[in-house]
């Protein structure tokens, strides 16, 4: 170890992970410094460090891994890193933040209501963000004195937060929205905005024309989000090729793409300055339940067979009516043929429904007809079920032509009570995951 660092190990079997590969030494080299190595020394793939014990002042604990490096001062302060050292995530006295990539940072708080605990969540102003990183940038500077100045955290103490949001949103354009399970995805831009965007409650590519992407530029967008990410993909899990329903592209089209970013990903070259990890290849999307209509299950196994993984379908509610309320094409019965081809193509499904639709005249067919049609879709393990409880958006066409009355979100919470308790699915490992989808926590 370096002479230098004035930390104590904690562990050897923790600091050296078993006996590597040169491999794998070279893999974890390639993920930190992409840049060349030069005089720096090496850095075990797993590991734990310890400031040694001073009167007065709190113990700082290090640990990191092949995903992310977490720092801890004392028992209720505590800041999560990506490989590249951007601050992912931070805790001080039981308030949680989480930072997006473009700089915006969520504050989460646990408070007692009417149904006992409830998330608070709230999207910090920009002289609040400032305040919070400052904070971050005391406790990474302490850290980083008290252990001995250990390469693990060098990145996150070189990195400017502020030109790294700058930069990242000249490659991205906003990333409005993701399916829970898609938070740690890299997203990968194909299509801008939303070939339909006519929804009564949605409002999040009102301003945004819908746009697909060349291919030189979505070539020129993959490398440029790859060489951004850099260490950082180790924290990321498949790939979602965003926008709005990117998936419903014309089969050809979405074949090419697919078939070069399969490619691409799959099969690193050695001269690449950007390390490409194999847990990249699964692919995700949304998709409508009504523009595919025509697409063959041959060409559903096709894509499939080039990463195609999974889909989310914002199916919303099983009533028609509700669907004309939303201004949303299709119905419940295209839905489940659609659901049927996918699950036969052997491409995962996650179905997304909101609670509070409709309002209190249609709640009851709501409910009823929505978890009617769920039991009747082939769903299993590996697909997921998310029940949305909805948030109004006062600039929205179902608030200003006022086409339902709202309920609030005690009545959207007992209608996913009402919902879960009709659901016969087998229970999760053997059957789907039925989650919460709370879209207010969201944040890339």
């Amino acid at each position: 170890m370096n002479s230098g660092l004035r930390a104590t190990v904690v562990g050897r079997q923790v600091f050296t992970a078993a006996v590597r590969t040169q491999d794998r030494e070279e893999t974890w080299n390639r993920l930190c410094y992409p840049h060349g190595m030069s005089s720096l020394p090496n850095v075990p793939e797993t590991g734990s460090l310890l400031a040694p014990p001073a009167p007065g002042t709190p113990l700082f604990r290090l640990v990191w891994n092949q995903e992310r490096i977490l720092l801890h001062r004392g028992r209720d302060e505590m800041c999560a890193f990506d490989l590249a050292g951007r601050p992912v995530s931070w805790v001080r006295h039981g308030v949680v933040h989480r930072r997006g990539l473009d700089g915006s940072v969520l504050e989460l708080v646990r408070a007692p209501g009417r149904e006992g605990w409830e998330q608070g969540v709230r999207r910090l102003a920009p002289e609040e963000q400032a305040s919070q990183l400052g904070h971050v940038r005391v406790l990474l500077e302490e850290g980083w004195r008290l252990l001995g100045h250990p390469e693990p955290l060098r990145r996150a103490v070189e990195l400017d937060p502020n030109q790294d949001a700058a930069r990242f949103k000249s490659i991205w354009r906003p990333i409005m929205i993701l399916p829970p399970d898609q938070y740690r995805s890299l997203v990968l831009q194909l299509t801008e905005g939303c070939s339909y965007n006519r929804c009564s409650f949605c409002t999040f590519y009102k301003e945004r024309p819908y746009r697909v992407l060349s291919r030189e530029e979505f070539t020129r967008h993959v490398e440029e989000a790859l060489a951004f990410m850099g260490a950082g993909l180790s924290w990321r899990r498949g790939v979602f090729l965003a926008d709005a329903n990117a998936a419903s592209l014309p089969d050809a089209h979405l074949l090419a793409a697919l078939g070069w970013l399969h490619r691409r990903l799959e099969a690193p070259r050695p001269a690449d300055p950007v390390f490409q990890p194999g847990h990249l290849s699964g692919f995700s999307s949304f998709l409508d339940t009504f523009s595919t209509l025509r697409r063959t299950l041959e060409v559903w196994r096709e894509l499939a067979g080039l990463g195609l993984d999974s889909l989310h379908l914002g199916i919303e509610t099983g009533s028609d009516r509700v669907l004309r309320v939303l201004r949303k094409p299709g119905s419940a019965a295209q839905a489940e043929e659609l659901v049927g081809l996918l699950k036969a193509a052997g491409i995962r499904v996650g179905v997304i429904v909101m609670t509070g639709v409709g309002g209190p005249a249609l709640a009851e067919e709501h409910v009823e007809k929505t978890a009617e049609l769920l039991n009747r879709l082939p769903l299993d393990a590996g697909d997921r079920i998310s029940l949305s409880e909805f948030e109004p958006d006062p600039r929205s066409p179902y608030v200003l032509e006022g086409m339902a009355d709202l309920l609030d979100r005690r009545a959207c919470r007992e209608q996913s009570r009402d919902l879960r308790s009709r659901l016969r699915f087998r229970a999760h490992p053997q059957g789907p995951v039925v989650s919460h989808y709370d879209v207010r926590q969201f944040v890339y």
